[in-house]
Order: structure tokens, then C-alpha cells, then sequence
């Protein structure tokens, strides 16, 4: 079986051709922000991760939620500082369970203020 090849050229499929919108298409504008705002949604989603043993998902769930923090709020919530607030977001950085447990306990805040 001959291996697949993706088109290098934008707007078209790997087929080689256009992509075409129907005119009735209802497209909508997609804001991941919403979703990781919400805290309910965030912890759901580190706890099915947990569940699954996935320990990159559930830091890629971490950062993307820490990413739409206000950074001087976060880390005043967090009880940590800024800069180290900053390097969480790094994917070189290794979060450690006491800030872990930090961050589940910000996002009970986070659900108890939102009710």
C-alpha cells in the first residue's frame, strides 16, 4: 500500500482539492478561552485525565487554564509569585504538587464565586 501524502499548498485537502463552503453553512467563530474559563469544565477535564493516567494532558489542561488568568490575580490566588506564576507556563517546567493542589483548590474558589 503506497504511503498517503498531505498537500504543502493552503486550501486544499489532501485529495489536492478545494475546499468549498456551502453557502448555507452555519459557521461559527470557536474561542477556546470560554471553555477553559469555565472552572467546572477545567477540573472535569484534569480529573478524567487523572483517571486516565495522562499526566501530559493534565498539565496541558493546567497551562491552558493558567494562560487566561489575569497573571497578578492567579498568582495572589495561588499564593505564589509572579515570576514563578510565569514559569508554570513554560512547558519546561515541572509543576509541584503543593502548587498542584494549589491551583484544584483556586478552581473550587473559582466555582464557588461563579454560583
Amino acid at each position: 500500500m503506497g504511503r498517503t501524502v498531505t498537500s504543502g499548498k493552503p486550501g486544499l485537502s489532501w485529495l489536492g482539492k478545494p475546499r468549498k463552503l456551502r453557502l448555507d453553512e452555519n459557521i461559527k467563530d470557536h474561542d477556546p478561552s470560554i471553555k477553559l474559563g469555565d472552572p467546572v469544565f477545567v477540573r472535569k477535564a484534569i480529573f478524567e485525565a487523572l483517571a486516565e493516567g495522562d499526566y501530559e494532558a493534565v498539565t496541558e489542561i493546567y497551562r491552558a487554564h493558567l494562560q487566561i488568568f489575569n497573571r497578578s490575580r492567579g498568582a495572589k490566588a495561588m499564593g505564589v509569585s509572579r515570576q514563578y506564576f510565569h514559569r508554570l507556563l513554560k512547558p519546561s517546567t515541572e509543576p509541584s504538587l503543593p502548587t498542584f493542589v494549589k491551583f484544584m483548590h483556586l478552581l473550587n474558589t473559582e466555582q464557588a464565586s461563579a454560583v
